[in-house]
């Protein structure tokens, strides 16, 4: 199907105020707008496919029972319909929907087909940048030189007002000998240095 989040309404069933006919008709018009609250019409617009929604018109008569997407809408103005959404009939012969057939909005099957296509969507997506993320970070880090150790210093913000936790802080630095950042942690101590008494006592 597509990648698009179609509206859909609770307990929405109306009537044809006017006649959708035949392979010919893209148009309409609904005895009442579908709500998302029982006041506030929705409305389709035909260049943003997350605001189309399905209807089912004639849904009782399999006869000429017809699933179909309205594109663009203003009220119970429908002006870009998508006719027969499961292909149940021929393009040349589409059902004739007289004034006062029954139109209600109910989960179809296009519903569940919009909203796996976007979650697949999403999650390549997803996928895709958490390996660019990986593979840039990975270059970063990489990069990490004593030139750039430096440049890093160098802009550093003053940290003399922080509290540190000494269990867990710990600062960055890199190991010109081995090439390689070190983490340091706050919490390592300085190697005591022994005092001689002799030195001490200056004799």
């Amino acid at each position: 199907m597509a990648d698009r989040a179609t509206q859909i309404v609770n307990f929405y069933e109306s009537t044809l105020a006017s006649s959708l006919i035949g392979a010919s008709g893209t148009g309409t018009t609904l005895a009442q707008a579908p709500t998302t609250d029982g006041s506030s019409s929705i409305s389709a617009t035909l260049g943003d496919e997350n605001t189309w929604y399905y209807l089912v018109v004639a849904p009782d008569t399999a006869g000429s029972r017809e699933v179909i997407v309205v594109k663009a809408s203003s009220g119970t103005t429908i002006t870009n319909v998508g006719r027969d959404i499961e292909g149940r009939y021929a393009a040349t012969s589409l059902p004739e929907h007289t004034s006062g057939t029954i139109v209600r909005m109910a989960v179809v099957a296009d519903h569940i087909n919009d909203q796996n296509d976007r979650v697949a969507t999403n999650i390549t997506s997803l996928t895709t940048a958490i390996s660019d993320f990986n593979t840039d970070g990975a270059a970063a880090i990489a990069a990490i030189n004593a030139s750039s150790a430096t440049a890093m210093i160098n802009g550093a913000t003053d940290g003399t007002a922080i509290t540190v936790d000494v269990a867990a802080d710990y600062t960055l630095v890199y190991d010109a000998t081995d090439s390689t950042a070190k983490k340091v942690y706050v919490s390592q101590v300085a190697p005591s240095v022994e005092v001689h008494p002799f030195l001490v006592m200056g004799g």
